[in-house]
């Protein structure tokens, strides 16, 4: 027999999946770069401002899947 909190877990783990496909599709679907680079992890590469959203839904992700 399952207990109420399977189906409540179950729930939270598939927001932060589709939370985590959200956020995917924000940093593919952007054009390259947007905004000020906030991080720059190479000459070419980093963190910019068009990725704060990105990184806003795998925070909230992260704090579903816990």
């Amino acid at each position: 027999m399952s207990t109420p909190e399977q189906p409540r877990r179950r729930r939270r783990l598939q927001a932060a999946l589709l939370l985590v496909a959200l956020a995917i599709l924000i940093v593919v679907a952007q054009p390259f770069p947007q905004g000020v680079v906030l991080f720059k992890l190479t000459t070419d590469h980093g963190v910019d401002a068009g990725d704060l959203p990105a990184l806003a839904l795998l925070l909230v992700a992260a704090c579903l899947a816990i």
